[in-house]
């Protein structure tokens, strides 16, 4: 027998009620982020396309430990677009932040066997390199195809590694308790007399829209990132009709994503995106 729900028994019955106002926040949001849905949906195709690539080092230690890494990103990926699009992206951001981390490890390990072996030798499995340390590899990585020992003294990789870094500690700063993000997480739900409602409640709001895109910025310049180190990685031939498809595809990605940027009002200074003309050349 379905009851009604009043002003007295709401709190028993919200959980339910919750979920109709998410499918509402879904189709509200996906109006708003209309031109992200084939986007999103483009760079995961591409990343799912770069494991299959065929080349001289497919099959190798490193790709195979970037692989599963690859794969929880494609995964985060996923879990962030959901929560996006359910109005909650300060949780979408949270899972953002694992997106990145991960990714940046895809970006460094890829074709780099000693590196993997370093993950592989820690005896609590963990990622040996600090956050900073990682988005210095992954700059060198991104703009130069390669890691080297020593950092070069350039001006546009310490653009890009800061840029790098700076990206991952805002994603960090939503996820952890300040009082810029609380602020922001209680006003949609603050009544007429300025008092907030202590519940969860999609974010439906026109003006979450630039937060939400900004998430799906980084989300998708760092998965496209990954699919593309991974996919260099596998050092195929320029001749392979496979991996000329997956480049074509992936230049295609690269322009739509440079194309969003640009009319989401975010601008292109928020991230660095290489071009994915590498591919070829390796």
């Amino acid at each position: 027998m379905k009851m009604d729900i009043t002003p007295d028994n709401w709190p028993d019955h919200y959980w339910n009620y919750l979920a109709q106002l998410e499918v509402h926040a879904i189709d509200k949001n996906h109006h708003a982020l209309k031109p992200w849905d084939e986007l999103a949906e483009k760079c995961m195709n591409l990343a799912i396309k770069a494991p299959f690539l065929k080349g001289k080092e497919t099959g190798i230690k490193s790709l195979k430990l970037a692989a599963a890494f690859l794969k929880r990103v494609m995964s985060d990926f996923r879990g962030v677009w959901l929560f996006i699009n359910w109005g909650y992206p300060y949780q979408a951001a949270c899972v953002a932040s694992s997106l990145y981390e991960n990714a940046l490890v895809v970006n460094c390990i890829s074709g780099r066997d000693d590196l993997a072996e370093e993950i592989l030798a820690d005896e609590n499995g963990d990622v040996p390199w600090k956050p900073q340390r990682l988005s210095k590899m992954a700059a060198q990585r991104d703009l130069f195809g390669e890691i080297k020992n020593n950092p070069p003294s350039d001006k546009d990789f310490e653009q890009a590694w800061k840029l790098c870094y700076h990206n991952y500690k805002l994603l960090c700063k939503m996820k952890h308790p300040t009082l810029q993000q609380i602020k922001d997480e209680t006003s949609h739900a603050t009544n007429k007399q300025g008092q907030f409602a202590v519940i969860p409640l999609p974010d439906t709001r026109e003006s979450s829209v630039g937060l939400k895109q900004m998430i799906m910025v980084i989300a998708i310049s760092k998965l496209f990132s990954a699919a593309k180190c991974f996919a260099q990685s596998s050092n195929c031939s320029d001749d392979d009709e496979f991996h000329q498809e997956f480049y074509n595809f992936a230049a295609e990605v690269y322009s739509d994503l440079k194309n969003h940027i640009s009319t989401s009002g975010i601008g292109l200074s928020l991230i660095h995106i290489s071009e994915p003309t590498r591919l070829l050349s390796i």
